[in-house]
């Protein structure tokens, strides 16, 4: 079921969550919504964006036109940009269904973030990873929501078309293995190979660890690589998110 109030506290994530649906704010994340297929329930939208919003969903979901202010009221915060969607949320890839949608790729990248704890680090790296050719993403068992609305907004819906599953633990990178992946750790460490002498395998999952402490020892053991940046002055480590696009960029299939 929709909420039945407007009221922003039920457009809450754990709500959200629970009642199966997610939230586009914005007309870019609704068009990316579209283009991803997702099964709109409705479209809330200033006046002034109706006639696109009708033309886009061609009779199939409800329009519904508010003012601004009431629009402020249903996102919980003015900066709405005069659209809200909210479609029904897609059903999540297992990790063994998604390893073996990726059988047979000749070369592929997957980044994996298993302990990030930031939705907002989480949705631009996403992003980064969709712009610089990467095949899935890999998150852990409690790491933040790829469709919750700040991790949409932030990768500009990225999270609905890059495909992604969550792993348990590190045992359940062995799917990917057995399709010919191999397992390289993004960390800081004087012993691991510099990424500009990293000569890439043609299936290659990056794997970065979380904001705080890196990359936990568990995650580490299953990596058969090492690599890691040099850093310059008394700059000791990168924002994870700008840390995985520097790793992406440097071994995607761009350059």
């Amino acid at each position: 079921m929709l909420p039945s109030d407007l009221a922003a506290a039920e457009l809450r994530d754990s709500e959200l969550r629970e009642s199966g649906l997610l939230v586009l704010e914005g007309a870019h994340l609704v068009e990316r919504g579209f283009a991803a297929g997702l099964d709109f329930q409705v479209i809330r939208c200033v006046p002034a964006r109706e006639g696109w919003a009708r033309k886009l969903s061609r009779g199939a979901v409800p329009i519904e036109a508010r003012d601004e202010a009431e629009l402020g009221r249903i996102a919980g915060y003015p900066f709405h940009r005069g659209v809200i969607g909210i479609a029904r949320r897609p059903r999540p890839l297992t990790a063994a269904e998604l390893a073996a949608s990726l059988a047979g790729l000749e070369r592929g990248t997957i980044l994996a973030m298993p302990e990030t704890g930031d939705p907002e680090n989480l949705g631009a790296a996403i992003r980064s990873a969709a712009a610089l050719g990467c095949d899935a993403f890999l998150l852990g068992p409690s790491g933040p929501d790829p469709w919750s609305r700040r991790a949409l907004r932030v990768s500009m819906g990225a999270s609905l078309s890059l495909p992604w599953a969550r792993l348990g633990l590190p045992g359940d990178l062995e799917p990917f293995l057995e399709a010919g992946f191999t397992a390289a750790a993004c960390v800081l460490d004087p012993g691991a190979t510099l990424l500009a002498d990293y000569i890439r395998p043609e299936l290659l999952i990056l794997i970065l660890g979380n904001e705080d402490q890196g990359l936990s020892g568990s995650w580490r053991v299953a990596c058969r690589d090492s690599l890691t940046l040099p850093m310059a002055g008394k700059v000791d480590s990168l924002n994870l998110a700008a840390a995985a696009a520097i790793f992406l960029y440097a071994l995607s299939r761009l350059i």
